[in-house]
């Protein structure tokens, strides 16, 4: 199973809305790479907050369902979107979903790309190449042949802190440990800590990533010009 959140679900909206994802700038170029694909699925949904943004932009017809273990993350997702998405808790790696979705998408969720000087990475949430393959086979057979995938690209992890509102203190430390690195997330007011998350992620340089997604069903087409997504497209 894949990292779960529920410790940092109380102050998730506000770290993410305080400058650490765009969002506004990954729903435009989801939804210019979407096109007239309708069905659409999210790779870790989480509250809800790409999505709220996605279907600002998607116009009539968009029909987005969410997935995310996380019960947690689930239940803001609820209160965020109402019925305007499909929200299921669902573990990817045991998933079976018939061949429904025109396309699937992730920011910063099951999987997402890094940009550094090396060349960049995937990074999973999933710690085991049997279980991302067997997630990423799963997700082939959700998608109808011809449906992209697409991966949202993100800065290169590094330490760091920032101020919240409401005088909170967000910091996060990595640390590497082979083709794998720990992450944790706090949130600290006044010196204490109010919130700490701990994951684990998996990360494939990203040759190695094409080949891996190539061997489940995934053929990568392109970068977005804005370096915001990787486009890949469902044999």
């Amino acid at each position: 199973m894949a990292n779960s959140y529920t410790a940092l679900s109380r102050h998730y909206d506000l770290i993410m809305t305080s400058g650490y994802y765009d969002y506004g700038a990954y729903a435009r170029a989801l939804a210019a790479e979407l096109g007239d694909h309708r069905e659409v699925l999210e790779l870790g949904v989480g509250t809800g907050l790409v999505c709220e943004s996605l279907l600002e932009l998607g116009g009539a017809g968009l029909r987005l369902t969410g997935i995310d273990h996380t019960e947690s993350m689930l239940s803001q997702a609820r209160d965020r979107l109402g019925n305007r998405v499909r929200l299921v808790r669902q573990d990817i790696v045991e998933m079976t979903t018939p061949s429904v979705f025109d396309a699937a998408y992730s920011v910063g969720g099951v999987w997402y790309g890094t940009q550094d000087p090396e060349g960049g990475a995937l990074c999973s949430h999933l710690l085991e190449e049997d279980d991302d393959v067997r997630a990423l086979k799963n997700l082939a057979t959700a998608i109808r042949p011809g449906g992209p995938l697409l991966l949202a690209v993100q800065q290169a992890h590094r330490n760091y802190q920032r101020p919240l509102p409401g005088g909170l203190v967000y910091a996060q430390e990595i640390r590497s440990e082979g083709d794998r690195f720990v992450k944790d997330y706090f949130v600290r007011k006044e010196g204490e800590v109010l919130a700490h998350q701990r994951c684990e992620f998996r990360a494939y340089p990203r040759e190695r990533a094409d080949r891996l997604l190539a061997h489940c069903g995934f053929r990568f087409a392109r970068a977005t010009d804005d370096g915001l997504l990787r486009r890949y497209v469902r044999e």
